[in-house]
């Protein structure tokens, strides 16, 4: 059997992940900055105190399920091992799943950066200047659409510039199974056909990625995927079940920068 054609699942690697269990919903706490220190008057002048501030943004955990039934008459007559044939495709369901709702959020940044038409290198480094002019400290990922990266490696193909065509060439190759483009100035690319499209645009976008405190996004994991099956005998049949239970949040919307183009 020749395996189903999937969208790249690739984005939980640049997600903060909460700690918890003992409630449906998770908190990341974020402190406000206090302003730079100050000179006293003189040297008898008391140094006065300076409240501190903080909020939270909150990922509510919620459960997502996938089955499928083989009966033991098609089990019997299928050419190939299909326990796992499907035992595969449940999983790789629940993966496509958590990849549609991460890249439901790119979009949602408040910060904005658009191309004209077709997205090139520069708009690219917009984005990431956007970042960094907000002093948003790095590693920062790109994670943009298929048609973004295309024109993104039409455009190093085809220019002259010696950074792009000495040290770039690699992302005029074609891509792998686990959706990384590549690395252009230090920043790396990933892409997924599942970015979303509104209003005409594909909206990908550059973000501090995680694991680390700087994440701009993050996942609340209450039960984390499994697969498990069950016979159901009254119907000659194995059915193989997924779940998994999470919640995803924006947790600095400061810390992320949409990259819109034409879709």
């Amino acid at each position: 059997m020749v395996p189903e054609l999937r969208p790249a699942n690739t984005s939980t690697q640049f997600l903060r992940q909460a700690t918890g269990g003992a409630s449906t919903v998770a908190s990341f706490p974020l402190w406000g900055d206090p302003g730079p220190a100050a000179a006293p008057t003189d040297d008898l002048s008391e140094i006065a105190s300076t409240a501190l501030s903080d909020t939270q943004q909150s990922a509510t955990a919620a459960g997502v399920g996938f089955r499928v039934d083989v009966t033991d008459l098609i089990r019997a007559s299928h050419p190939s091992d299909l326990y796992s044939e499907v035992a595969g495709m449940v999983t790789r369901s629940m993966k496509e799943k958590l990849e549609t709702d991460v890249s439901a959020l790119l979009d949602d940044f408040s910060g904005v950066t658009t191309a004209a038409s077709v997205l090139t290198p520069i708009d690219l480094l917009a984005a990431v200047s956007a970042l960094e002019q907000r002093d948003i400290p790095g590693p920062y990922v790109a994670y943009l659409d298929p048609k973004q990266t295309g024109e993104i490696r039409q455009d190093i193909a085809t220019t002259t510039a010696v950074y792009q065509a000495g040290r770039d060439g690699e992302l005029v190759s074609p891509f792998g199974t686990d959706g990384f483009f590549g690395t252009y100035m230090g920043v790396p690319i990933w892409q997924s056909s599942l970015v979303v499209t509104t209003a005409g645009l594909v909206g990908g976008a550059v973000f501090a990625a995680g694991p680390g405190v700087n994440a701009a996004l993050g996942i609340y994991e209450l039960i984390p995927r499994r697969l498990a099956t069950q016979r159901d005998e009254s119907f000659a049949a194995m059915e193989f079940i997924g779940y998994h239970a999470y919640g995803l949040v924006e947790i600095s919307d400061t810390r992320g920068q949409t990259l819109k183009s034409a879709a």
